[in-house]
């Protein structure tokens, strides 16, 4: 029975029962097709034999009877009724023969309708010629034959009535007993097939329950561990019917869902650890993104300084322009000012000494600048790595990391923008150097030409002229200088627009760490809650 299925164990159990119920059937129609039969006989033989036979008995007596009113009576009229009835009598008593003869008789019957009809037609041939003899008169001769030949035809014609009818009713009673015995045989059948209907139906019953009840009872105790997260329950495989294909079905089906917890337990894990080391990334980068806000503010005090000494600067060229101009105007106009020139010369000569150095703090300020934007740079290299790593963090996190990937996609284009931006400071610093060296230069070589200019005019006065002409050269390096410190002016500007760029990119950078931080919460979370989903799960080692 266990390598039958479910399917084909029902199908065996009510094959079963119809197959006894066909049986019943058969046995019951047998039965009643026997009891018809009966029935049939009995109905077309044996109870129209007996009214038939009980129908020629009356006959008989009602003829006797009219003889005997016949014999008695005085009148001649009264006589001729009376034949007339007996004539009557004795065709209704032929009607019941040929009746009776056409019944689908035995042949016990037909060989005693003869003897019957022969006898009454003695009985017939007896009664005319005692008739005859009664239309004469009554006499000794008339009584002694109605006593020696009239009634003993009689009586034989009655017996033999009366033997036939005790056979039909005998026939019909043996008949009545078959259709008794065939029903009660039907019944005691019928009785029978109910018992062991019923018997064979608590049996399959009883076996169907158990192959359905006990493995459904087994399924549900299983699902309940399951559903309190117990995985290391397993159905028992003991049949190949479908339940033990669910069985196995249902076993396949817990060792994936074991595996799947597994591997999201392991997974949870890796999510809190990548979380971790991505919050730390992000904790650099916060520290990274406030060194460049604190170097970006020094950076613009510093180009601050820059933007007012070049202000400045342009102010003392503009004098020492001047200054240059009135010095030529003295020199031209009269030869009594030398002395007043030599001053104005060693103004010149101050003026120029404080160039040299403002020229200098200009230098110095500029390779601070320099210095600057190399951290700057190497920062934003740093930031540009740090949102590498992350973004590889973001990816082994899966669909948890990806808010997190484009905040460093983001963070990695501004660190990229700073770069730029760096860069370009870089080239404006070195600009500024250039110009710088170049006006230091120039005035270290208009220092010298003052500087024997105040020589020649102490030696020898003659020198003037060629003086003035070094005086009036002297104008158009003035006017490189101005030119340059104004370009240095310019670069300043131009290294505070950058710094306020840079400051925005700043500004962006935290913000894209802050929301990285949101990001990394929410993630933090998103494991916690999942690795709280997965713990309360059993699984089986």
């Amino acid at each position: 029975m266990k390598d039958l299925t479910i399917r084909q164990r029902i199908l065996v159990s009510f094959g079963a029962i119809l197959a006894l119920m066909i049986a019943t059937c058969v046995v019951a129609l047998s039965s009643l097709q026997a009891v018809d039969a009966e029935a049939h006989l009995q109905r077309e033989h044996s109870l129209p034999g007996q009214l038939l036979s009980a129908e020629m008995r009356v006959f008989l007596r009602q003829g006797f009877t009219l003889v005997q009113q016949h014999m008695l009576s005085p009148e001649t009229a009264e006589k001729e009724r009376i034949r007339a009835e007996i004539e009557a009598n004795r065709s209704g008593l032929r009607q019941v023969f040929v009746r009776f003869q056409a019944l689908p008789i035995e042949e016990a019957d037909s060989d005693m309708i003869s003897p019957i009809i022969h006898e009454y037609d003695n009985y017939v041939s007896e009664q005319n010629a005692l008739l005859a003899a009664s239309d004469v008169g009554v006499d000794d001769a008339l009584r002694e034959r109605l006593t020696s030949r009239f009634l003993p035809a009689f009586r034989k014609i009655h017996n033999l009535t009366q033997i036939l009818m005790d056979n039909n009713q005998k026939e019909a009673e043996l008949s009545a007993n078959k259709i008794l015995e065939g029903v009660e045989q039907l019944q005691r059948g019928l009785i029978a097939s109910f018992l062991v209907a019923v018997l064979l139906a608590i049996v399959c019953c009883f076996f169907l329950l158990r192959a359905i009840g006990v493995p459904l009872a087994q399924l549900l105790e299983a699902l309940g561990h399951i559903r309190h997260g117990d995985f290391t329950r397993r159905l028992e495989v003991t049949s190949r019917d479908e339940f033990g294909e669910l069985a196995e079905g249902f076993n396949r089906m817990v060792d994936e869902l074991t595996a799947l917890v597994g591997q999201i337990q392991k997974t949870g894990v890796q999510v809190t650890t990548s979380v971790t080391e991505v919050a730390a990334t992000t904790r650099q980068q916060q520290a990274t993104a406030g060194e460049i806000a604190t170097t970006t503010v020094e950076i613009g005090a510093t180009s601050k300084e820059i933007s007012a000494t070049s202000k400045e600067l342009v102010r003392t060229m503009s004098d020492v322009a001047r200054v240059a101009d009135q010095s030529a105007s003295l020199a031209a106009s009269s030869q009594t000012g030398l002395l007043q020139m030599r001053e104005t010369m060693r103004h010149v000569m101050g003026a120029a000494s404080g160039i040299n150095a403002k020229l200098g703090v200009l230098n110095e300020k500029a390779g601070t600048i320099t210095q600057m934007i190399t951290t700057i740079t190497k920062v934003a290299d740093q930031t540009n790595l740090l949102s590498l790593n992350a973004a590889i963090e973001a990816e082994k996190a899966g669909e948890y990391g990806k808010g997190f990937s484009v905040v460093a996609t983001q963070i990695r284009r501004l660190a990229d923008q700073t770069a730029v931006a760096t860069y370009d400071i870089e080239l404006m610093v070195k600009e500024i150097q250039s110009a710088v060296s170049a006006s230091v230069m120039g005035m270290d070589k208009f220092s010298e030409e003052v500087r024997q200019g105040m020589e020649e005019v102490q030696t020898v006065s003659g020198q003037l002229n060629q003086i003035i002409e070094q005086v009036q050269a002297l104008a158009p390096r003035f006017d490189s200088v101005s030119e340059g410190v104004q370009a240095q002016s310019v670069g300043a500007e131009q290294i505070t627009e950058a710094l306020l760029q840079l400051s925005e990119a700043a500004q962006q950078t935290v913000e894209s760490i802050r929301q990285s931080g949101l990001a990394i919460d929410d993630l933090n979370q998103t494991a916690q809650t999942l690795r709280g989903g997965v713990s309360r799960f059993r699984l089986q080692s």
